[in-house]
This record gives C-alpha cells, sequence and structure tokens, in this order.
C-alpha cells in the first residue's frame, strides 16, 4: 500500500486524507467550459447509506469488485455485512485512506486493468457515477468487454449515472449541445479536480441516458434488471447472461 507522501500530485486522494485526518478537505470539479461544482468529501464518509443506495446494494451476492472505490464507503458497509469485497482505485491516497478504515483488500489499479486481477467475481460495482469512469463511449466498451473476462455467469453489474438531459431547462443544455455538434456523445464530459490552488489534468466523465446505458450494456451480454431512482441520480443493475 502506499504511503501518503507518495501521492503529492493525486489531488483527489490529498483531499481525501485531509477530510479522514480533520474533517476537512472539499474540492472543485471545473468543467472544460468553466462550470465549477464544489464536491463535498462528507458524501463519500457516510455511514448511513441513501435510500437509493440501499436498494441497489440489495441485488449484491458473492465476491464483489468496487471499481473506483475512493476512500471504501461501499466496499466497507459491505464488509461489515459478511461480504468479500475487492476495491480498486487509481488513486492511491483514496486507497490508503480505504485501508486506514478497515478495508481489507484494496488495491492501487485502474478500471482499465481490471483483467490483471486474475481472478473473478459475482458482483462489480461501479458507484458515485463511476459508470461513465471511461470517459466516452468507445472507451466504456472496452471496459464492459474487460468484464465479461473477471466476472462468473450469472454475475451483477451495480452502477451508478445520471440523466444529462433531465429536462428542457437544464442548465446544461449549451454544453449537450455543443457536444452534438462536435459529434459526441451529449453526457460526455470533460473535468478536472482543482484543490489547494493546483489542478489535475483534464480527464474525461461520461453521464448516461438510462436507455443508452441499457443498451450500451446489452451489447456486451449484461441484461438490464432493475432501475433504481435515486439521490443524484439513478442505479442500473443488470445481470450477465
Amino acid at each position: 500500500m502506499n504511503r501518503p507522501e507518495d501521492i503529492a500530485e493525486d489531488l483527489w486522494g490529498e483531499a481525501c486524507l485531509d477530510y479522514w485526518r480533520t474533517g476537512g478537505g472539499d474540492y472543485d470539479i471545473r468543467r472544460d467550459d468553466g462550470y465549477l461544482d464544489t464536491d463535498a468529501l462528507r458524501t463519500y464518509f457516510r455511514q448511513e447509506l441513501w435510500e437509493g443506495e440501499l436498494k441497489a446494494l440489495a441485488h449484491v451476492r458473492g465476491r464483489v469488485l468496487d471499481v473506483g472505490c475512493g476512500p471504501g464507503q461501499h466496499l466497507l458497509w459491505l464488509q461489515e455485512r459478511g461480504y468479500e469485497v475487492t476495491g480498486i482505485d487509481v488513486s492511491p491516497g483514496a486507497v490508503h485512506v480505504a485501508g486506514e478504515r478497515g478495508a481489507k483488500d484494496v488495491r492501487v489499479l485502474s478500471f482499465t486493468q481490471v483483467t490483471e486481477l486474475g481472478e473473478r467475481f459475482d458482483t462489480v460495482l461501479f458507484m458515485g457515477n463511476n459508470m461513465g469512469l471511461a470517459g466516452s463511449l468507445e472507451r466504456t466498451h472496452a471496459v464492459l468487454n474487460d468484464l465479461r473476462q473477471v466476472t462468473n455467469e450469472g454475475a451483477v453489474l451495480i452502477g451508478h449515472s445520471r440523466d444529462p438531459c433531465p429536462g428542457e431547462d437544464s442548465p446544461h443544455r449549451a454544453y449537450h449541445q455543443a457536444n452534438r455538434e462536435a459529434g459526441r456523445y451529449v453526457g460526455q464530459l470533460r473535468i478536472r479536480v482543482e484543490y489547494k490552488g493546483r489542478v489535475s489534468p483534464w480527464f474525461g466523465l461520461v453521464l448516461f441516458e438510462p436507455d443508452v446505458l441499457t443498451d450500451l450494456l446489452a451489447q456486451h451480454g449484461w441484461e438490464r434488471a432493475d432501475l433504481i431512482e435515486a439521490k443524484w441520480g439513478y442505479f442500473i443493475v443488470a445481470h450477465k447472461v
């Protein structure tokens, strides 16, 4: 496990460490059109889960892979209930915090490297908008293809996302239109983390319309079993067929 001094440029991980140690450390997320949103880290350290999360996690079975586990919120909740959970995250700082909080199996690993685990799972989690971590539809296809190789027959996928187009009055309409005009999927974002006067490199995130995500999953052998409306988005539950 990486030590905190090894993660100087890991802004998300540094913010997690600061919050874990001091109770402070909220950070900003800036979109490439200048739109700014402050993310409250207390959300990732809650002990009580929201109703939508509980409904989604009721579908968990067997051995679990938590992709983008962060400081371990859902991993620890499941672990406390007897599940064997492996958490992966690209952030050494977040992984360090998850370990200090009691995560038994948490590793610094990208979602693009799941086949390197050399293991199989019965449930895969993509919590906290992590269904869109690949950053584009094309890269999401690649991730879903890799998941077929590390999941058992009848496995469950639980993914969280937000509908990028919830209504005609969305304040993000201009951004969506710019995506369309550039030939990109409407829910594709380019964002960065800003913390303590420093900024991360730009990276991609996708917010999926529910039907688009359903079709995408189906192309890789995941049949939608449930769609759960939740705080700040929705959960999609799919079974491997």
